[in-house]
Formats: structure tokens, sequence, C-alpha cells
């Protein structure tokens, strides 16, 4: 794949921060501040899609201040190529990295799951509690993160059931010809089966479906296991991004 430029880089930035949108966003000179009650950290950071049309100190202060209104610590969410400079006068800073974490990309057409047409898997307009109990140890069932979750015209929750219970959950959401897929769970006792490719899948033909024709996930660099996964699947290793948070005064 051809690495991806600047613009490329803020462009599908934006297109994912639209795929779980916060529930306040604001303007400032061309950064994003969101917030949404302190949960996921894409939801209740800011992203720098332009340069501020003001000292960075003065941006800063200003974040800072939004923030702190809303009892939030003030982070950024740096596309580590496309916004290098800035995440280098952060670290000079003193502001620390955390989370860093991988945006792969894939054309929904070229994906695939070997589970995919042998596994029942259900795509609902809205989560249930037995989908939000399995997201997150049920963190999902948090007015917060349910309203989070929801806050999209064209999300899909997809589910398998089981045994009588939900075991597999993932959600998707299509904003222009994208399909951002996020929320993938696997009971413990039910991995090693291909449901979290079972339930990715129905979520392509259901995005398919709604014009997606390509498709994106966050994954942590850390997390081996899925990143292993969706590159099977298909997806390639678009940018990188990674978190600076406000140093303590």
């Amino acid at each position: 794949m051809t690495p991806p430029s600047t613009a490329d880089e803020l462009a599908l930035e934006l297109i994912a921060a639209q795929g779980l949108r916060a529930a306040e966003n604001e303007d400032l000179s061309g950064w994003l501040l969101r917030a949404d009650h302190g949960f996921t950290h894409r939801a209740n950071s800011v992203l720098p899609l332009r340069r501020p049309r003001m000292p960075l100190a003065e941006a800063l202060d200003r974040a800072a201040r939004w923030y702190a209104a809303r009892g939030l610590p003030l982070q950024l969410h740096l596309p580590v190529e496309a916004r290098r400079l800035l995440d280098a006068e952060l670290a000079e800073l003193g502001w620390p990295a955390h989370l860093p974490t991988y945006l792969l990309v894939g054309d929904v057409g070229a994906l695939h799951a070997a589970a995919a047409d042998v596994v029942a898997v259900t795509v609902a307009s809205a989560p249930d509690d037995e989908w939000l109990t399995l997201y997150r140890g049920g963190a999902g069932l948090a007015t917060p993160a349910r309203a989070l979750l929801t806050r999209h015209d064209r999300a899909g929750f997809a589910a398998v059931r089981m045994d009588g219970r939900t075991v597999a959950v993932a959600r998707g959401a299509v904003d222009d010809d994208w399909l951002g897929v996020m929320a993938v769970e696997v009971d413990p006792g039910y991995r090693r089966r291909g449901l979290a490719g079972a339930v990715m899948a129905a979520l392509w033909r259901w995005g398919a479906q709604r014009g997606a024709v390509r498709s994106y996930v966050q994954v942590e660099v850390a997390n081996e296991p899925a990143l292993r996964l969706y590159t099977e699947l298909g997806y390639a290793i678009h940018h990188e991004y990674h978190y600076r948070t406000a140093p303590a005064s």
C-alpha cells in the first residue's frame, strides 16, 4: 500500500470521528474538541485537523479550559505522521504519549472471513442489554456509553447467539462510503470458533447494502491477537496514532 498523505490521514480520522459521535463537539480554529462523559479516548480528545490560527500555548489553554469545564483532562489525538511537528512540540513540553493505535483499512469486497457463511449473525439497529453486557465487560450498559454507541443514523449492531445467550458482538457505522467497525467482542468460552470474523463479515454485507465500499478498524498496537485477526481478514495498516495528555501541573 502506498503511504497515505497527510490529507488522506486527516480525512480518514474525520470519517472515524463521525463514526463515533461525541455528545459535544466544538471547533477551535481547526481543532475538533470532543467530549462525552469520559467514555473512550476517541470521544474525549482533541483531533487537530488544521494548524490553529493562534499560538500553540493559547490553543492549549483554551482547550484545557473547555475540558476542565466538563471535568475532563486535556488530551490530543495525534496521527503520528500527519501531525509529527505538533507531536514533537508536545513531547518537548513534557506531554506523555500513550495508547499507540493502528487504523487499518480494506476494500469491503475484498475482505473475507472463514466462518462467515456457517454462523448465524443478526444485525439490529440498536443494541439490546445482552449486547451491551458483552461489550467491555458490561461498560456499555452505562447511559453515556449506550448513548454514544447509538448516536448515529446508520449504525448496525451484529450479534451471535449460542446456547441461549449472546456470545459475540460488533458495531458498524457507515459514513460516506466508509464502514467503521468497532466493539468486536467474543465471550471467552466461545473463542477460536471464527465468531469475530463472522460478526465482522455480517457488518461488511450490511454496510455494502448502505453504500460502503471501504472499511476501517482501529486496534491498539499492543493488541497482537486482534491485529493478526484483522490482517488475516484482509485489512492493512493505513496509519498510526496515539494520544498525548497534558502533564499534571
